[in-house]
């Protein structure tokens, strides 16, 4: 009689992958040539304590599509290394001015401004040079999706866009939406994208896999934004309804994928769940 076989949490892969991913940039990072020094400020952006989101987004979209994880992993690599890229120059002075991440100094405020702006440029040339010199038919393609998420259409258009409300009377949501979409979402929705390009998926689910991506990003930020609120309690309950909407929307486009997507499911109900803590808190681990 055969036993049946134990299917394996979404939790524990979700584990799994950030094992994977971590330890392929430790190895991208040590490969590394040039001053000591800009290398020890890059692994100690990408080494703080990062769940990796983004990176087991692109995987577990790949293991959805049944593609081979193998080959998404330097592309996986690849967007975490532009989402820490972000994060260092975000929290400069001139953008942010932020002190800590993750419960640590930023990389300005223990290494200086100088060694903190090349460490981001020094991350987010290390990405697209893994992605260009992996040997793999759609590298050029998925250079130039990884282009359009991070350009001024999407992730810097959005910093901009953010950086000019600043200082104005309380910004409308729709505004509000549309810089969450070009600074987070866009990202989350390429990292999706890119795990589906990589398998014999067909056009319309790596489109369905992007807009999964979209609506989770969209669904992050705010969850993200009312843990770092002051917002009186009618307003954050309208933000906790978005987030339901948003993740909702999400799941709809992998809902045919079945329990091939358990652990894309996972992650968006991880995503709701955080949403509905009633206590404000910051969160270390963005």
């Amino acid at each position: 009689m055969k036993t049946a076989k134990k299917r394996t949490s979404s939790k524990t892969i979700v584990k799994r992958d950030k094992a994977l991913i971590d330890k392929a940039l430790r190895t991208y990072l040590k490969r590394l040539k040039g001053p000591r020094v800009l290398r020890k400020v890059m692994e100690y952006a990408v080494f703080s304590g990062g769940k990796r989101l983004r990176p087991i987004l692109t995987i577990e979209s790949c293991r959805a599509l049944k593609g081979d994880i193998k080959k998404a992993l330097p592309f996986a690599c690849a967007v975490e290394l532009i989402h820490n890229f972000s994060l260092i120059h975000d929290d400069l002075p001139a953008m942010d001015d932020d002190d800590s991440r993750r419960g640590k100094p930023t990389c300005h405020r223990k290494f200086g401004e100088g060694l903190a702006i090349l460490a981001g440029d020094g991350l987010l040339n290390l990405a697209f040079g893994i992605v260009t010199k992996f040997k793999q038919k759609k590298s050029l393609e998925i250079a130039s999706f990884l282009v359009d998420a991070i350009g001024s259409e999407n992730m810097i258009g959005g910093q901009a866009l953010d950086l000019e409300c600043r200082g104005r009377p309380a910004r409308n949501r729709k505004l509000k939406n549309k810089i969450d979409s070009m600074k987070t979402a866009a990202l989350m929705a390429v990292s999706c994208k890119i795990g589906a390009l990589i398998t014999p998926a067909k056009p319309k689910n790596i489109r369905k896999m992007h807009e999964f991506g979209m609506n989770l990003g969209l669904a992050f930020q705010i969850a993200d934004d009312i843990k770092d609120s002051a917002h009186k309690k009618p307003a954050l309950n309208k933000m906790k309804n978005e987030v339901k909407f948003f993740i909702s929307k999400g799941k709809k486009y992998i809902k045919t994928l079945n329990k091939r997507a358990d652990t894309l499911s996972y992650i968006a109900d991880s995503v709701l769940e955080k949403s509905k803590q009633l206590r404000i808190k910051k969160d270390a681990n963005r």
